[in-house]
């Protein structure tokens, strides 16, 4: 009975293992054809601007898009400009990188506004690769990613151990129900 309850635990703990890594994997940045994907706010070409609306103290990630191999542009070719003044950009606290198709996408910047504004954001050709895009989403704060995959992890062993332990224990009882019934 313990065994099964513990299998139960386990194939629990690992479905939320799985929700939660896939939770923190750069889906949606762009599509097969480089085009911006599902998470995109805002995008344009480089050199180029858009106008994205910002939330308060929610921070923002500047991705390079270009195709495989091709050379993106830099933090310092980044600007954005708001009613309120230009905000600081920065190198990205939680760096990632998503590649489909013939793209591939690197978080190159980040930026977090003071407040609710819609801000417009330029990217300078720089060393960009003719045909390079950016693409603007929501970004991760340090603490947030990394108890994302932390909690990835421990749900991953809870999971492992909950199915070693659970089959042994349910094995077990098993085996000593049959042997405590034979005279």
């Amino acid at each position: 009975m313990i065994g099964a309850v513990l299998l139960v635990v386990a194939l629990v703990a690992g479905v939320l293992g799985v929700t939660t890594f896939v939770r923190a994997l750069p889906t949606g940045v762009v599509d097969g054809t480089g085009a911006p994907g599902s998470a995109a706010l805002a995008s344009g070409d480089v050199p180029g601007e858009a106008e994205v609306a910002l939330s308060g103290d929610q921070p923002y990630s500047v991705w390079a898009v270009v195709p495989i191999g091709a050379e993106g542009f830099d933090t310092d070719d980044v600007t954005v400009s708001c009613p309120e003044g230009d905000l600081e950009v920065r190198h990205p606290s939680v760096s990632g990188s998503s590649g489909f198709g013939s793209h591939e996408a690197t978080t190159v910047a980040e930026v977090t506004s003071p407040s609710t504004q819609t801000c417009t954001v330029s990217v300078a050709q720089g060393g960009a690769s003719p045909g390079s895009t950016f693409v603007v989403t929501e970004g991760w704060r340090f603490g947030e990613f990394f108890a994302t995959v932390g909690g990835t992890v421990l749900l991953w062993f809870v999971a492992v151990g909950g199915v070693l332990l659970g089959l042994g224990l349910l094995v077990g009882g098993i085996v000593w129900r049959v042997v405590a019934r034979r005279p």
